[in-house]
């Protein structure tokens, strides 16, 4: 059982990967740990926040970068650093995906770590979602170290890299800043020993502690629901033990410790500062990123929770869903969404807010984590009108749900990877909104001469200013920069021929029906109402 004295000792660092997309993150961390998750993931894309540890113990003559070498030598030669490169310690890493929708995901990587690696590829420089990252690590308040990957790649070029990040206020050390960097090649190992060393010289610096004698405090990485298990959840632990027997509560959700698995999915009884740790059973779905505590007992947990609620309702907490008006004139698609895991649903909640524009949307009406059940296609189908589209990422249909969907006519729709499902719902949004009248601008002419009326049919001589005006089309008339109505092309010519259109800088004859009198100087704008 946990000791009751205090037991303050050195905490292994947590070290958030983090960067641009397929800049090499992942192939990090395997060559790190000797995996093959990348083949693993939908697409090459890593769609998850995976935590692991290593066991570094760096060797005197293992292949370094220069400016690697050069900065371990120079710090090694001063205790007390001296300890980090002169035996085995214990790293974790969290890796954290970098497509633009997981960049809460991103942020959350950064707050839970002591360090940062920021990975940037040689031949492409900062992007995008590196800046996101930079902005996540700077917002944390963590020292992060660069990583400036793929040397081994022909157009590599580490100076033009270098240039980039300082572009961008990342100041290198070697090149007048204080930002340690290894230049590495994650797909054959080179400076990668090099990186390790750095990472352990920084967290000896940060100085890094926790009391093993207090029972686990940390934060929730991820949280999924699985149907043969039931709600588990990935935890970091910061500071203190967690052992079985033990409770953990994660503001609502409660989960007793009776299997805890390490990040290699191995039963252990007992884990300690910095490790990653599977929890199973908790009896509502975590939140990730939100922090933890442990206790030694159910009923403790249970009376935590009770007192935190009875604040949160003394201090006036509301917590309300957003609700669209639906009277509002746009068009709206229900969808109901169901994803493997926490961090997923809420990258997918983030991009669905950008499909669509003011006239039609999607919305989310119901959403949650694990296979989509008989359950969701009845709130679909009895709730949300058949035009419903229940979306599935990274999850199985019960039979079921599958045969009532049928018999509703409720669109199921199952996805792997993020970008396409969002592809799929703009396609089913362009399908099924309904056509509205869109008017187009096509050109502009001057009435140069007024050649006579019959009624209501003028005939005018002109010249276009900009685009086209064609036969049939609407023209909006104006006199001295106010619109005094709009008019119909019945016909028109060009050098004495009936033509579909003229052009730019082209003179025209034409005769224009309308219910006013068109004059010298008056200014026509062409206009076709199209079907969208």
């Amino acid at each position: 059982m946990i000791q009751k004295t205090s037991n303050v000792t050195e905490r292994p660092p947590i070290v958030a990967v983090m960067g641009h997309v397929d800049h090499g993150k992942s192939t990090l961390l395997d060559f790190i740990r000797h995996t093959s998750t990348v083949e693993k993931e939908a697409g090459g894309i890593t769609q998850h926040v995976v935590a692991y540890e290593v066991l570094h113990t760096p060797q005197k003559n293992a292949e370094r970068t220069p400016n690697s070498a050069e900065e371990i030598q120079r710090l090694s030669a001063s205790s007390p650093r001296e300890s980090a490169l002169s035996e085995g310690k214990r790293i974790t890493f969290i890796d954290t995906p970098g497509h633009a929708a997981f960049k809460a995901i991103r942020a959350r990587g950064a707050n839970v770590a002591d360090i940062a690696i920021l990975v940037v590829a040689a031949d492409d420089g900062v992007k995008a979602q590196t800046l996101e990252a930079l902005e996540s690590i700077r917002s944390a308040k963590i020292p992060f170290i660069v990583a400036i990957n793929k040397i081994d790649k022909p157009n590599a070029n580490v100076e033009r890299t270098q240039a980039s990040l300082m572009e961008n206020a990342v100041y290198l050390e070697t090149l007048g800043g204080d930002v340690p960097w290894a230049a590495i090649s994650a797909k054959n190992g080179t400076g990668v020993e090099g990186l390790l060393d750095l990472i352990l010289v920084v967290a000896e610096v940060e100085g890094l502690t926790g009391d093993t004698s207090l029972p686990a405090e940390g934060w929730v990485i991820e949280a999924h629901r699985d149907q043969k298990r039931g709600i588990a959840a990935t935890l970091i632990i910061t500071n203190g033990t967690l052992a079985t027997g033990m409770s953990v509560r994660a503001g609502r959700a409660i989960a007793p410790v009776r299997i805890m698995e390490n990040f290699a999915g191995k039963t252990i009884k007992q884990a300690g500062l910095s490790s990653p740790v599977s929890i199973t059973g908790f009896d509502e779905l975590p939140i990730a990123g939100e922090p933890f505590l442990a206790y030694n007992s159910r009923r403790d947990a249970e009376n935590a929770r009770s007192a935190a609620q009875s604040s949160e309702k003394a201090g006036g907490r509301i917590t309300t869903g957003v609700s669209a008006d639906e009277t509002d004139g746009v068009f709206r698609i229900p969808i109901v969404v169901r994803a493997d895991t926490t961090g997923s649903l809420e990258a997918i909640e983030h991009e669905m807010r950008r499909i669509g524009d003011e006239h039609a949307q999607v919305k989310i009406v119901l959403s949650g984590i694990g296979d989509i059940s008989e359950n969701d296609i009845k709130a679909a189908s009895s709730s949300f009108g058949k035009q419903t589209v229940v979306v599935g990422f990274n999850v199985n249909v019960d039979t079921v749900a599958l045969e009532r969907a049928r018999q509703h006519g409720i669109r199921i729709e199952k996805f792997d990877i993020i970008y396409k499902l969002v592809e799929k719902l703009e396609e089913i949004l362009k399908e099924s909104s309904p056509k509205r009248s869109v008017e187009e601008i096509t050109g502009s002419a001057k009435v140069i001469r007024q050649f006579g009326t019959q009624k209501t049919l003028h005939v005018v001589g002109g010249s276009v200013s900009e685009g086209y005006i064609g036969r049939n089309a609407s023209v909006r008339v104006s006199r001295r920069g106010t619109i005094i109505g709009i008019g119909k092309i019945k016909n028109i010519q060009s050098h004495k021929e009936n033509v579909d259109r003229v052009e730019t800088g082209g003179e025209f004859g034409a005769q224009i029906e309308a219910v006013f009198e068109i004059a010298q100087g008056d200014t026509l704008q062409g206009f076709t109402t199209v079907l969208k």
